[in-house]
């Protein structure tokens, strides 16, 4: 799936990627958002820099990942940005938040009603499972965090039947890739608890 992700021409790359993230911005979700937790796209994911800076430049709350690896685990944290110049090269080449303390992301300081994390992933299933790259740092992140609205990003050609799962992967709410429009975008939105 990957090799295929990767042989999407680079066209076609922007285009379907330009697509996804205007729809989001478009939408009733996006507006209602106050909080968002994105990925910065690597290696053929959908990219997110045209979201990110448009929640930025409207005020959203934006976090990014951080991956933390000691001699005892890996995991990864959200921190706020406030700009994209706050990004450096981390883990695998991937652009990070620069990771001070005093910006990770609290369950305790945000409206999880107004909280959208997006999600890349390897595969999704139709009926919203997520294939990562195996290592678990989503998995592991959102697992005490249910009420989180959780969107995967992805595109069309990523959506299998099935894909395995086993009983610690998270699904997510909803997958957007760029064949979904604005109007099946702003029902996520409608159906929020």
């Amino acid at each position: 799936m990957i090799d295929k992700r990767d042989a999407i021409k680079s066209d076609d790359w922007i285009e379907y990627s330009n697509k996804i993230q205007r729809n989001i911005i478009r939408s009733s979700l996006y507006r209602s958002a106050e909080c968002i937790l994105i990925y910065s796209d690597f290696h053929g994911e959908v990219g997110t820099f045209s979201l990110i800076e448009a929640a930025l430049l409207d005020n959203k709350k934006v976090y990014l990942p951080k991956v933390c690896e000691n001699f005892l685990e890996a995991r990864m944290e959200f921190y706020r940005i406030y700009s994209t110049q706050e990004l450096i090269d981390g883990f695998m080449g991937i652009k990070e938040p620069i990771g001070s303390l005093d910006r990770v992301f609290s369950l305790d300081e945000i409206n999880l009603k107004k909280t959208v994390v997006f999600v890349p992933g390897v595969a999704f299933s139709k009926d919203n499972y997520r294939l990562g790259y195996g290592k678990g740092y989503y998995d592991n992140y959102l697992k005490d965090k249910e009420e989180m609205l959780k969107i995967g990003l992805c595109f069309s050609m990523q959506i299998k039947d099935t894909i395995p799962n086993e009983e610690h992967d998270i699904k997510m709410n909803y997958v957007i890739t760029e064949k979904t429009n604005v109007s099946e975008i702003n029902k996520i939105d409608s159906l929020r608890i």
